[in-house]
């Protein structure tokens, strides 16, 4: 930029006679405005980079937990299906997350989002990353690696300071482990009078990692298609969603799940439709919070399908936000219907549904304190029980190294700081 203004300005001296005619005074002064409209030229070159910059936002969270279980097992402890174990863990709640957003144009952006998180060995991975394109003022497509919009929080749920919970309640945001998807989604945004509706129909595929909970099986969700619908009226939110997939799991980690018996019996787990139908419902209105979901996992097939929910209450007094909450999951029967092996085999149903089948039932109460605008410290204890009963006995969301729980009941703590950047 100087060198051709001054290359200019130098041509100019030298092919201008008016100017070479000028008292040395009058040069100094053009002088003086040449280099002024330099330091203007330079500086709104300044200012256009750093528009430029504004291009890109980043954002970030994290939070820093600590959990224990107290869940004594016939053979050793037991660990919940969030971590936490018999001795305090440090890796079970605590991960971090930095959110770039890239404006391409007025209606188009690209944004990537990077997650680490203690139970992964803090080994960063791209959760999201995907094109956001405006098609219209109210019509919208995303295409990439975007979120599985199964529940209310579902595009939050690793942002521990956007809920009051330190973690969301494991019985419904965990009956079906899914958060992101590789596929694409097309959303509509309207309303009806005083009442703002968003909705979206996705479809792509997933790769679902049971964790300890199902043995580590993965689950294989192909054709994964859904739609869901937003309501927002003042201070409630009304949410629906559905979706299905064909979903396959090998058999050798079905076999592992079961011991033996589907292997035994002959049961696979080969591109079965599978649907989850979930509603929720929220009021906040900065004095009270009430939350509360529903959820059903149904497989097509003669895995035992479940329904679950859960029920929250919270109190704002100034930073403090005292909260209760209630959670169930229950386990279906097994569908005889899909189960001809099992006539004249000798072997009770009930063997192979006590290994799958999941239920329990849990108190949790909680406290956040809201130390900053983007700073909280929460805590929770958890009393889960009603794990078996005369149909059924399971371990609910614990699982252990062989062999039931020695009690119906068991506990977790937690402990959390939560952050926005």
């Amino acid at each position: 930029m100087k060198i051709t203004i001054f290359a200019m300005l130098g041509m100019a001296l030298v092919t201008t006679p008016a100017l070479a005619e000028t008292s040395n005074g009058d040069l100094e002064q053009r002088l003086r405005e040449y280099e002024q409209r330099l330091q203007r030229l330079e500086q709104q070159e300044l200012e256009g980079t750093l528009n430029n910059e504004e291009r890109l936002t980043i954002n970030g969270f994290l939070s820093a937990g600590m959990s224990r279980a107290d869940a004594p097992a016939e053979n050793g402890d037991a660990t919940f299906v969030d971590g936490s174990g018999d001795e305090w863990s440090h890796d079970a709640l605590t991960r971090a997350g930095v959110q770039f957003n890239a404006s391409i144009n007025d209606r188009a952006q690209a944004v990537v989002q990077m997650v680490a998180t203690g139970v992964d060995n803090f080994d960063a991975e791209i959760q999201w990353g995907y094109l956001d394109y405006a098609l219209s003022d109210s019509v919208s497509v995303k295409a990439g690696r975007i979120v599985a919009p199964f529940y209310m929080h579902s595009q939050y749920v690793d942002v521990g300071y956007a809920y009051p919970w330190v973690t969301p309640p494991a019985e419904v945001y965990l009956l079906a482990p899914i958060k992101t998807m590789e596929g694409m989604e097309l959303a509509w945004s309207f309303s009806t009078g005083p009442v703002f509706h968003r909705l979206a129909g996705f479809w792509g595929s997933s790769t679902v990692d049971s964790g300890a909970r199902a043995g580590g099986v993965t689950f294989q969700a192909d054709d994964l298609s859904g739609i869901n619908l937003t309501s927002r009226w003042n201070d409630w939110t009304l949410r629906a969603a559905y979706s299905g997939a064909s979903v396959t799991v090998a058999d050798d980690e079905l076999d592992g799940l079961s011991s033996g018996l589907t292997s035994l019996l002959g049961l696979t787990f080969d591109k079965v439709y599978t649907y989850f139908g979930g509603v929720g419902l929220q009021y906040d209105n900065g004095s009270w919070f009430f939350a509360s979901e529903a959820a059903l996992l149904n497989f097509g097939n003669w895995y035992p399908s479940a329904r679950s929910g859960y029920v929250s209450l919270g109190k704002y007094l100034g930073k403090w936000m005292p909260l209760v909450t209630w959670t169930s999951v229950e386990g279906h029967d097994l569908e005889d219907s899909y189960l001809p092996q099992l006539e004249g085999s000798g072997i009770d149903p009930r063997i192979l549904q006590d290994q799958l089948a999941e239920q329990q039932k849990g108190w949790t109460a909680g406290l956040r304190y809201s130390l900053t605008d983007s700073v909280a410290l929460k805590g929770e204890y958890s009393y889960y029980y009603d794990f078996s009963d005369d149909e059924l006995s399971s371990n609910g969301f614990f699982s252990t190294d062989g062999g039931p729980l020695k009690d119906d009941h068991a506990s977790v703590v937690r402990l959390s700081v939560d952050l926005v950047f």
